[in-house]
């Protein structure tokens, strides 16, 4: 305001005699005379190029990972997130994909990290090439990516994901003189306005990821709601992540019964069978039927064995 201390905006730029532009900070002061009249002013400025950039840099740090420079996991749910509330209102057409590497693990250990590493900056550039500029696509963690193919129906969604399956399907990684073929499970969901969730969204991705992975790996999988085999991944999924939760919470439980022979000497050493046990958030018992297939399927039982013993 007139005669007022006056702060600059976040936005003014100063622009120098070799047409650098600068971003400043500061502010304007009024010069006034003995009877309280403006008769000038002061302005008072600084260089905030440096903090600028760090800030900057810090931001990108925050929302990307640093092998691949794609966005991270966290980016990525808040794109997917932005992306529901239009879509319900507009009754627009998206998809959602899971990319989970085949063979990456025998990269990793016949050549070590340096070796993954390579290969999963190569494969990210490869899959940022084919993809359309609208879309998004993340590294989730490990070997593990997502995509959103925004303003895509599902027909020409499963047209781009079975492009980029083959496009991996036929990528060749080359270390120290040895050559790897890797390839890429997808799990294809479609967003639409009856989508409930983004934790449903991806829970549907990781099913179809999976049941890509069970149906002979390297292939698209598009996620049925109403498919059978679905519905039991969906109920195994949850159970892993009961498992995880119970590990952390202390929640396993060990019994016994005795084993006893019908026909055995008095003094014959007693033995006893050990059985486990969960217990849930309520606090009931839960027995081994109910979680021990997921814990078998999902490679958990190696840790369920360390805990018992």
């Amino acid at each position: 305001k007139k005669g007022e201390i006056t702060d600059f905006s976040k936005d003014t730029m100063l622009i120098n005699g070799q047409g650098n532009t600068l971003p400043l900070e500061g502010a304007v002061a009024p010069i006034r005379n003995r009877m309280g009249e403006v008769i000038g002013a002061v302005l008072v400025f600084r260089d905030v190029s440096q903090a600028r950039a760090l800030e900057s840099q810090l931001s990108w740090q925050a929302n990307h990972d640093p092998l691949t420079g794609l966005i991270n996991r966290s980016a990525f749910d808040h794109k997917l997130e932005q992306l529901l509330a239009p879509t319900r209102e507009e009754k627009q057409n998206h998809a959602l994909c899971y990319l989970d590497l085949d063979q990456f693990k025998a990269v990793n250990d016949h050549c070590g990290h340096l070796a993954g590493d390579e290969l999963l900056r190569q494969l990210s550039l490869l899959l940022s090439q084919r993809i359309r500029e609208s879309d998004t696509l993340a590294r989730l963690g490990g070997d593990e990516f997502g995509l959103i193919l925004t303003h895509c129906p599902i027909a020409m969604a499963q047209q781009i994901t079975e492009e980029l399956c083959q496009l991996v399907r036929e990528f060749r990684f080359v270390w120290q003189e040895k050559i790897f073929s890797v390839g890429v499970s997808i799990g294809l969901v479609e967003i639409n306005d009856e989508c409930e969730s983004m934790e449903k969204l991806l829970s549907a991705a990781d099913a179809a990821c999976y049941a890509a992975k069970e149906r002979g790996r390297n292939r698209v999988q598009l996620y049925k709601p109403d498919d059978t085999n679905f519905i039991k991944l969906h109920g195994e999924l949850q159970w892993v992540t009961r498992i995880h939760k119970a590990f952390d919470e202390n929640r396993f439980r060990l019994y016994y019964q005795p084993i006893v022979p019908l026909h055995a000497p008095l003094d014959s050493e007693p033995h006893y069978e050990v059985l486990l046990r969960l217990i849930d958030t309520q606090g009931r018992l839960v027995p081994p039927v109910s979680f021990i297939p997921a814990a078998e399927r999902y490679q958990l039982m190696s840790a369920i064995d360390r805990w018992v013993l």
